[in-house]
C-alpha cells in the first residue's frame, strides 16, 4: 500500500489488477489497457506524463530486459561453481584424498553460507546500492575459484567452500529484489521464471560441463573455467548494469475502509484533485505539501509544473550509469540486517522459506549427494562423460518446468483475477504448484528404490528429469508468493526465504551420509519421498487459508511498513 493509513482487516497482497470497467483512476498497462501497474510506478498523476524515467519501473523495455540480461549473466556464472563438483566428487576424493562424506559437508557448509551471508549483503545493497554488492561478489569469487583447486586438504577445502559461500550470497536473494524492482506483477511471473530457469539450469548444467571438463583437462579446470566465466560475467554487468534502489516518494491517500469498496485493493487512486470514493472516503490530493517535499527530496524539479504535467525529471548518462556507489542514505544497516527475522513470525513467508528450501535444494541434493557414487558403482559403471550425460536429464526437466511457469504463470494470474472480479490474490500462483505434489515422491522412490533393484539407468534418468521440474515449479511460485504477498518489505523478506531454504540445504548435505549409513538408500528414499508427499500437500491448505492467514499478520505488517518508510526503506 502507499498510503499512510491502512485497514488492518484487508489481506496484504490482494490487489486489483485488473480495472474491467476502466473505473479507476490508476495506471494502466499499455499493452494490456484494462490490468492495473502494480505497484504505482513515480508519476504524481494517473492521467499525466509526469513519470520519472531514472524509476526502475519507468525504464524503457530496452532497458529493462538489458538489466534483466545482466542478472541472468551474473546468475549463471555465479551458480556453476556451486554445482560444477556434483559429478568429478569422485575424482577429487581419488585425486586429494578428501573423503566423499567431507566433500558433500563442504557442498552443504557453502550453501549455509550463501544463506546467512545474505543478512550483509542485503543491507549492503539496500545502504550503498545493489550495483558494487554484484560487483564486488563477481571479482572475489574469480579470486576464490581460481584458488580453489589448491585447497587438497580437509580444512582448507572446508574453508575455500565457507568463503565461496559467504561471497555468492547476492545471487540467492538480489536478484529475485532486482527483478522485482522493474517488472509489475503482472509480468513478474515470467522474469521471476527467467530468474529461475538461469538458476536452476545452470546449477543443471554445471555438472555436465565439469564433467566433460574433468575427462579432457581434469577436474582442476572445471574450477579454473567457472572463474573464467564469473570474469566475463564482471565485465558485463561493470559495463551495462545499473543500480535499480530508488527511494520511492508514497503517495498519501486514504486506505478504503471496507472490503467491499475495493475488494482489498491495495495501491492508492491517485487524482489531479479530491475525489469521493464509493464509500464515502475522500482521497486527497496526491500533491499535498508533504509530497511537494518528498518530490524535492528525491529530484531537484518544478514541483509546481508537476501539478500541471510538465515535469522535466534529470536524466542520467551512460557514465552516471555506471557509478559504482549510490546516492548517499542515513545509515541504517542494523535496521535493514535485523528486518529479516521479523519475519520469521509470518506463517506465509515460513511456508514459502521451506517449500523453497525442500523443493529447491533439500530432495535434489539427496538425489546429488549419492548420484556420483551410484552412476559409477560396479552395476551401472558409467564413466564420468556418462554422468555429465545423465545430469543432461536434470536440464531438460527444468526447460519443461520453466516453460510451464513461463507460459501458465501470467496467464493464470490474469485469469483468476478477471473471475474474482479483477482482484487478484498471491495464492493464485500456487496452483502451478500442483505438479510437485505427485512428481518429487515419485522420482525419490523410483531413484532410491530403482537403483538398489538395479533397474536399467533410464529409469533414475527420468528420476533425475521429473525432479528437476519440481524444482523450477519452486524456484518461481515460492518466492513471487511471499513477495506478492507482502510487497513492501520484499527485500527483507527474500533474506529470510533464503536463510530457511539454505539453512536446510546445510542440514541434508551435512546428514545425508549418515541417514544413508543407518537406514540404506532404499529405506531413506522411501522416508524422504513419504516426508514428501505430506510436506506438498500443504498447498492445499495455503490455498484456501493463506488470505486468512496474511489478514491476521495484516496489523503487525503495515506497523512494520510505516517503520520502514520511516527510515527510508520501503519499497
Amino acid at each position: 500500500m502507499s498510503s499512510n493509513i491502512h485497514d488492518d482487516h484487508i489481506a496484504p497482497g490482494t490487489v486489483r489488477l485488473i480495472d474491467a470497467n476502466g473505473e479507476l483512476n490508476v495506471r494502466h498497462s499499455e499493452g494490456h489497457g484494462d490490468i492495473v501497474l502494480v505497484p504505482t510506478p513515480s508519476g504524481l498523476l494517473a492521467h499525466f506524463s509526469t513519470d520519472d524515467p531514472e524509476d526502475p519501473l519507468n525504464w524503457t523495455k530496452k532497458r529493462k530486459l538489458l538489466q534483466t540480461a545482466c542478472m541472468v549473466m551474473y546468475t549463471v556464472m555465479m551458480v556453476f561453481p556451486s554445482a560444477a563438483v556434483y559429478s568429478v566428487a569422485k575424482p577429487i576424493s581419488t585425486s586429494t584424498g578428501i573423503s566423499i562424506t567431507t566433500i558433500n559437508r563442504g557442498t552443504g557448509i557453502m550453501f549455509l553460507f550463501y544463506g546467512w551471508s545474505t543478512i550483509v549483503w542485503q543491507a549492503l545493497a539496500l545502504q550503498y546500492g545493489k550495483r558494487p554488492v554484484y560487483l564486488v561478489s563477481a571479482a572475489a569469487s574469480v579470486v576464490i575459484m581460481a584458488v580453489a583447486p589448491m585447497c587438497r586438504t580437509s580444512g582448507t577445502y572446508l574453508a575455500i567452500r565457507i568463503i565461496q559461500g559467504f561471497f555468492g550470497g547476492p545471487v540467492e536473494s538480489l536478484c529475485e529484489i532486482s527483478m522485482t524492482d522493474i517488472w509489475f506483477a503482472h509480468e513478474r511471473p515470467l522474469y521471476i521464471a527467467l530468474y529461475g530457469v538461469s538458476l536452476g539450469a545452470s546449477g543443471k548444467l554445471a555438472p555436465v560441463f565439469s564433467a566433460f571438463i574433468n575427462s579432457g583437462m581434469g577436474w582442476e579446470w572445471t574450477l579454473w573455467w567457472c572463474a573464467i566465466g564469473i570474469g566475463i560475467a564482471f565485465v558485463f554487468c561493470l559495463l551495462f548494469m545499473e543500480e535499480t534502489n530508488y527511494d520511492r516518494v508514497p503517495t498519501h491517500s486514504a486506505s478504503p475502509s471496507s472490503q467491499a469498496s475495493l475488494e482489498a485493493v491495495d495501491e492508492p487512486i491517485l487524482s489531479s484533485e479530491k475525489t469521493v470514493a464509493k464509500d464515502g472516503v475522500t482521497v486527497g490530493n496526491p500533491t499535498s505539501l508533504d509530497d511537494k517535499k518528498g518530490l524535492e527530496a528525491q529530484h531537484p524539479i518544478d514541483v509546481a509544473a508537476a501539478e500541471v504535467g510538465q515535469v522535466a525529471y534529470p536524466r542520467k548518462t551512460y557514465w552516471q550509469k555506471l557509478s559504482v556507489i549510490d546516492k548517499k542514505r542515513p545509515n541504517r544497516m542494523l535496521d535493514i540486517m535485523w528486518a529479516p527475522f521479523k519475519f520469521f513470525t509470518f506463517p506465509v513467508v515460513v511456508w514459502a522459506g521451506l517449500q523453497y528450501g525442500l523443493q529447491g535444494l533439500v530432495w535434489p541434493g539427496v538425489l546429488n549427494a549419492t548420484a556420483s557414487v551410484t552412476y559409477t558403482n560396479s552395476f551401472y559403471h558409467f564413466s564420468s562423460d556418462a554422468v555429465g550425460f545423465a545430469y543432461f536429464a536434470a536440464v531438460v526437466g527444468m526447460i519443461l518446468g520453466s516453460l510451464w511457469v513461463t507460459l501458465a504463470g501470467p496467464w493464470l494470474v490474469i485469469k483468476l483475477a478477471r473471475r474474482r472480479g479483477g482482484v487478484s490474490e498471491p495464492e493464485d500462483i500456487l496452483w502451478l504448484f500442483t505438479a510437485s505434489f505427485v512428481v518429487v515422491p515419485f522420482a525419490l522412490i523410483l531413484w532410491g528404490v530403482g537403483s538398489q533393484a538395479h533397474i536399467h539407468w533410464f529409469g533414475l534418468v527420468f528420476a533425475q528429469a521429473i525432479l528437476a521440474i519440481a524444482s523450477t515449479l519452486c524456484l518461481s511460485t515460492a518466492i513471487q508468493y511471499a513477495t506478492s504477498a507482502y510487497r513492501d518489505l520484499s527485500g527483507e523478506l527474500i533474506t529470510t526465504i533464503i536463510l530457511i531454504r539454505n539453512t536446510l540445504s546445510f542440514a541434508i548435505n551435512y546428514g545425508i551420509n549418515p541417514w544413508i549409513e543407518g537406514m540404506g538408500t532404499r529405506n531413506t528414499f522411501i522416508m524422504a519421498a513419504v516426508i514428501a508427499f505430506i510436506l506438498n500437500g500443504t498447498m492445499f491448505l495455503m490455498i484456501p487459508y493463506g488470505r486468512r492467514l496474511r489478514e491476521h499478520s495484516a496489523r503487525r505488517y503495515w506497523t512494520y511498513v510505516e517503520q520502514a518508510r520511516a527510515k527510508g526503506l520501503g519499497h
